[in-house]
């Protein structure tokens, strides 16, 4: 999964989102548009100031396969597959209308060479996303979807209202009718406590 990139809100890539934010293109994305394509060589990166976009490629049954999904206050790029010259392999694409800040890659390259903190700035970024994708192979291979689905539901509390069911099955990796189900089960859970 480190062929896809990022989906963070750490601290540490503040000075990164205001660089963008201060240098990059305003554009606003169509809900459906893709901000990459599986099979290009893009080399860009954005911040989303609005709107959700989904890491997302078919699998050999033609069934859609959700990697990742991204808010406001994240980044979006194909740094990794830029750097070694390979094709993206996932779409990057709006869920909904939104506003991102883009700008190349390359017109970064001064910010990623500088030092903070005795590291070079590019390292902390690599460290970051290799980081987040440990994670999500943690979570595909050793929590339960019910697991998963709880910690979705913690990063983004108006999922349900943004995404899709069929989206959100998808990243948990069940069928839609079994979130569903999950969901109701939660529901009456969380109503039962309340009482």
């Amino acid at each position: 999964m480190s062929d896809f990139d990022i989906y963070t809100s750490e601290s540490d890539l503040s000075q990164l989102k205001d660089l963008i934010k201060q240098c990059g293109e305003r554009l606003v994305i169509r809900k459906g548009e893709c901000f990459l394509r599986a099979g290009e060589i893009g080399g860009k990166i954005a911040y989303i100031e609005q709107g959700g976009f989904k890491c997302v490629r078919k699998d050999s049954r033609g069934n859609e396969r959700i990697f990742a999904f991204m808010f406001e206050d994240e980044l979006i790029a194909d740094y990794i597959p830029y750097r070694n010259k390979k094709p993206v392999l996932l779409d990057i694409q709006a869920m909904e209308d939104g506003v991102i800040y883009c700008t190349p890659i390359e017109n970064l390259r001064s910010f990623f060479e500088t030092e903070i903190d005795g590291d070079i700035y590019v390292r902390k970024f690599v460290e970051t996303i290799a980081y987040q994708h440990l994670q999500r192979i943690v979570s595909v291979v050793c929590e339960t979807p019910e697991e998963r689905y709880i910690q979705l539901q913690k990063r983004v509390p108006d999922i349900f209202y943004r995404v899709n069911l069929k989206d959100i099955a998808a990243y948990i990796g069940v069928r839609p009718e079994t979130l569903s189900r999950m969901r109701t089960s939660f529901l009456r859970k969380d109503s039962t406590e309340n009482t």
